[in-house]
């Protein structure tokens, strides 16, 4: 296995090459043998694992995929963490438990906030993608539809089967998960097995 962002002294060695072997598929598009067709870009992957990061608060998830961001050299590592903390601080407000005119606040904001972003990296989807993503991993139905709504119309103008695109996006969530599970807590465990 190329991928070695799974390992550590506890986790299975067999359930660690599987969790590389999902990053390798969810982020690259192959197995290592096999490649296929993808919808969304590596950075833009990138960027809604880094979201997913910060909305988990993994500190090795967030490290990992700002380290590879900034290898792709296309953003400052300073207004990367200002726009990521941003979004992330927009996506944690629950929207179901806030009035109707707050909830028109928040949408206008989001929007407005949305394209600054997009304006400045050039892409329309991405602050969508890591709505619909954060929307999915905490299973919130407003943002599942405000921002999988978005994505949806920015996929078929530029003429990307939304479909794909979506679950490409919910294959994402799912790795993300389950990386951010293991990573947050593994420290904790090897510190069960320090010599006193």
């Amino acid at each position: 296995m190329s991928s070695k962002i799974f390992e550590d002294r506890i986790f299975p060695r067999h359930v660690s090459d599987l969790m590389n072997l999902m990053h390798m598929v969810v982020f690259n598009g192959s197995d290592g043998d096999e490649k296929w067709e993808t919808y969304l870009s590596l950075e833009q992957k990138e960027c809604v694992a880094l979201g997913l990061a910060k909305y988990y608060q993994c500190d090795h998830c967030i490290d990992h995929h700002t380290k590879v961001i900034q290898r792709m050299g296309k953003v400052k590592q300073e207004l990367l963490s200002k726009n990521m903390n941003s979004i992330v601080l927009f996506l944690r407000t629950d929207t179901g438990r806030i009035s109707e005119s707050e909830r028109e606040r928040w949408v206008q904001a989001w929007q407005g906030f949305a394209n600054k972003i997009s304006l400045e990296r050039g892409d329309q989807a991405t602050p969508h993608l890591i709505g619909l993503a954060i929307g999915m991993a905490r299973d919130d139905d407003f943002l599942i539809e405000f921002c999988g709504a978005e994505v949806k119309r920015i996929m078929l103008l530029q003429n990307i089967n939304p479909v794909a695109a979506i679950g490409e996006l919910e294959a994402l969530v799912v790795f993300m998960k389950a990386a951010a599970s293991k990573n947050r807590v593994a420290h904790k465990l090897m510190r069960l097995f320090e010599e006193a």
